[in-house]
């Protein structure tokens, strides 16, 4: 009987602990650490699904979408479902790299987060994964407002692209999650903050397998915000036509504003690049294709190609000379053989012009004649008073990544060169050659000085209503004696197939000199007359003389732009 008691005991004794101990589990995994496995629960059977943001639209001046969105397929994957043998599936099917694919989605520290793998997916492929959808564990497909440009590589240096973050980005920038795309180059990363938007969430209820079973009501969705619209001073139709004129060349920059506010009405860069391949992320042998191209087509010549100036450059050192009070339109030097000696240097004129005072020297664009000036005025005075125009700093255009060139002063070329400088440098400068670097944007900016009387005007490409302006304190005096030089090189000079019936033109040709090939070509005009609504600045890389290839294309531009300007006012009126 003892012994049946002892038995019983010890048996109930074991059964007491083991409930202790159950409950005490219980307490904790309930009470204690409720809220963690709580949160483990919710995330097996809730997921949250970001809604991308659609990214604002761009439009042009005259109300044209020039970059907007589009639907389209993606495909995401949720690390924690997907095994070795769908990942290499998936990746054959998108053809795309396995290792590349893991290593972005293993970014994402939550491994019940999808993260898209693949943009703008084909319909074929498409339809692979929806027919294999039950093999493909931890596999999704969506649609996604994408970015789409209209336009392709004829706005492409303008509006930039758009791009999947970096390793180090999605680390660094805390706004954005590892699905979402980037502003590249442009308006796209200049307005970047304005356009992007902010995704939303919804919550979806799924089962053990993951697959989807319905909306959550009860949690309440977080609302998409989409971007914010950006309104540009670009005109796409005068682009268009600027892109035609310029179709027999490969390499060209171009800039067309208003002289009398800043507004740029073409900013066109060849060769482009179609910004529409970025959408569904580039692969590392179309990047190298991108990069390692010669013409090199994802460079923005009209902000970063910095080119000497040329001939271009001669009225800026005329127009310091005037307003020095060293010289008069009336001064002439010694004539032109077509050539000028220094010492045992001989520096080349492009022919012999003979005996000429100031206005023909740039009307014929005599190169002996700017030697002398130069030398006799000096580099203090050059620097000095050209400093004024914006050269050798960016001119604080909206857009990423200008280039600021170089005006050589005297502490420059005692630097480079040390104390023996030589006039030879003072030479190539007065004709816009040598160490004298400037972009398309700087010199078309640094002639609105003619085209404005006196007013210098900061570029921009989104519409504001406050335009700035520095007005400079070089005489009017001297501006208008070279504005009716400028009209007379289009007149009877070398600029003189820019020549229009209709309109009066002004402007100045260039050729400037190019160690690697053939001379590339300027022209910089503006008109109608002295209160212009255009002004051009053109460089054709390796096409000749300024006068006969680039000029005759400035004249159809500023053509293009007025007559175009006029249907508008005829249909306004009417």
């Amino acid at each position: 009987m003892d012994e049946n008691i002892k038995k019983f005991k010890f048996l109930r004794n074991i059964i007491i602990g083991a409930a202790i101990v159950i409950i005490i589990a219980s307490v904790k995994l309930q009470v204690i650490e409720g809220k963690k496995y709580s949160r483990l629960s919710e995330k097996n059977r809730i997921r949250q699904r970001y809604i991308t943001a659609p990214r604002g639209k761009i439009f042009d001046r005259n109300g044209i979408e020039i970059a907007n969105t589009r639907p389209g397929f993606y495909v995401s994957v949720i690390q924690s479902m997907i095994d070795e043998t769908t990942l290499e599936s998936i990746s054959k099917i998108l053809d795309i790299d396995k290792k590349a694919a893991r290593d972005k989605f293993k970014l994402e520290k939550n491994p019940f987060m999808p993260v898209k793998i693949a943009h703008d997916i084909s319909y074929r492929q498409l339809s692979i994964i929806e027919e294999n959808i039950d093999n493909l564990k931890g596999i999704e497909v969506g649609v996604e407002p994408l970015r789409n440009y209209p336009y392709g590589k004829l706005l492409s240096h303008f509006l930039g692209y758009v791009g999947e973050l970096t390793h180090r980005e999605i680390e660094r920038l805390k706004d954005y999650s590892i699905n979402d795309y980037i502003g590249r180059m442009g308006i796209e990363e200049y307005n970047e903050n304005q356009l992007k938007g902010k995704s939303g969430i919804e919550f979806i209820e799924v089962d053990a397998r993951g697959k989807e079973i319905s909306k959550i009501t009860e949690k309440r969705p977080i609302p998409v915000v989409n971007g914010h619209d950006i309104y540009t001073t670009i005109d796409v139709v005068l682009t268009e036509s600027v892109a035609v004129y310029l179709e027999k060349y490969k390499r060209a920059a171009c800039v067309c504003l208003d002289p009398k506010n800043g507004e740029i009405l073409v900013l066109y860069s060849k060769p482009g690049f179609d910004p529409n391949v970025f959408v569904h992320g580039l692969q590392k042998r179309e990047w190298e294709i991108l990069n390692k191209t010669p013409d090199a087509p994802m460079y923005n010549r009209a902000l970063m190609s910095c080119y000497p100036c040329g001939s271009i450059f001669k009225p800026f050192v005329a127009l310091a000379a005037l307003d020095a009070d060293m010289i008069t339109p009336e001064k002439t030097f010694k004539t032109c053989t077509g050539k000028y000696r220094l010492g045992r240097r001989i520096f080349k004129c492009w022919k012999k012009h003979g005996k000429l005072a100031l206005r023909d020297a740039i009307i014929h664009s005599c190169d002996v004649y700017f030697y002398q000036l130069g030398r006799y005025i000096g580099i203090d005075t050059i620097a000095s008073s050209i400093s004024k125009l914006g050269f050798g700093e960016c001119t604080g255009i909206d857009l990423p990544g200008e280039k600021k060139g170089c005006l050589p002063d005297r502490k420059y070329f005692e630097k480079k060169y040390g104390k023996n400088w030589t006039t030879g440098h003072i030479f190539n400068l007065s004709i816009g050659q040598g160490d004298l670097l400037a972009t398309p944007l700087q010199m078309a900016r640094a002639y609105t000085v003619f085209a404005n009387d006196g007013k210098i005007v900061m570029p921009h490409v989104v519409i504001i209503d406050d335009h700035i302006y520095h007005t400079t304190d070089i005489s009017q005096a001297a501006i208008a004696i070279i504005k009716e030089m400028l009209a007379g090189v289009v007149a009877s000079g070398t600029g003189r197939l820019a020549h229009l019936d209709d309109y009066v033109v002004s402007g100045k040709t260039g050729t400037v000199q190019n160690p690697h090939g053939e001379d590339h070509a300027i022209f910089i005009g503006y008109g109608p007359g002295n209160a212009p609504d255009i002004l051009v600045c053109l460089v054709v890389e390796n096409a000749g003389h300024g006068g006969s290839v680039a000029a005759p294309v400035v004249g159809k531009i500023i053509r293009a732009f007025l007559n175009s300007t006029k249907l508008t006012h005829y249909a306004e009126e009417n």
